[in-house]
């Protein structure tokens, strides 16, 4: 679907519907009582709601195509959000994945000779404190022939740790710099949400002004209907002014994303 275009000619048109809101405002006394207005004054009214419905459904419809445009742009950047999200989780996942899994087997081959060579060490440490100088001879000198082993195995550990956490350090680099891309899209979001309250406090006054107009309605009351219909139309203008700046950040938004997956790495 192509975007929503605000054209000169729906400028005009807004121009022109605002000028009838102002002759409205002149030419229909609405705070006087429905019993006593003119029969001038209710035939005004009434000319003036017929010129001004029409401007209203138009207005109406326009926001309402609005509203799908944003509702299709918020659906397609939540879905390549929501990619853009498990790429960055399985940035070098399978890199890291493997050096976990060689650094944990090595722990598990190199441990008993570690740990071998540990408990030597303790008991050397538990017989000298005895003062039983052959014992700890005889545990050094097992201790000191595993010496070499106990240490190639411990630098090997130590690189393969090293590995994990340099390749985990450099994930970690990589997604950084896609997450701040999205940074932007973040806050955008929250002025989102604040503007769709506007729209809906609109909503709620239009509302109650479309249950006011229908009963003047009922009533043959057109100076009050004429009034409602002006209020009502007023709360759509409102709703279209944020609409408009919705849209503008939801096209920011989109913008992030798309800055962010190019950031991705190959």
């Amino acid at each position: 679907m192509s975007a929503f275009r605000f054209t000169p000619s729906k400028s005009r048109f807004a121009v022109r519907l605002t000028a009838l809101l102002l002759s409205l405002v002149l030419i229909f006394p609405f705070a006087a009582p429905p019993g006593r207005a003119s029969a001038g004054a209710w035939a005004s009214a009434l000319s003036g709601i017929d010129a001004l419905y029409d401007g209203y459904t138009a207005l109406e419809t326009a926001n309402k195509i609005e509203k799908l445009e944003i509702q299709t742009l918020r659906k397609d950047s939540a879905v390549r959000l929501k990619s853009v999200n498990a790429s960055v989780k399985a940035i070098d996942k399978s890199k890291i994945d493997r050096l976990n899994t060689e650094w944990t087997a090595l722990k598990g081959k190199h441990a008993p000779l570690i740990r071998q060579y540990s408990d030597l060490g303790k008991q050397a440490a538990e017989a000298r404190k005895r003062k039983d100088k052959k014992s700890a001879d005889l545990l050094d000198l097992k201790r000191n022939k595993l010496k070499p082993s106990a240490d190639a195995a411990k630098l090997e550990l130590k690189k393969a740790q090293e590995a994990l956490a340099f390749a985990k350090k450099q994930a970690a680099a990589k997604a950084k710099t896609v997450k701040d891309a999205l940074a932007p899209a973040a806050a955008l979001k929250k002025q989102v949400t604040a503007e769709n309250k506007t729209i809906v406090s609109c909503n709620k006054t239009r509302a109650a002004a479309y249950k006011r107009y229908r009963s003047a309605v009922k009533q043959g009351n057109a100076i009050t209907a004429a009034a409602e219909l002006t209020l009502m139309y007023d709360q759509l203008r409102k709703i279209h002014a944020s609409q408009r700046t919705i849209y503008g950040w939801e096209k920011q938004i989109s913008a992030a994303i798309q800055s962010a997956a190019s950031k991705l790495p190959a």
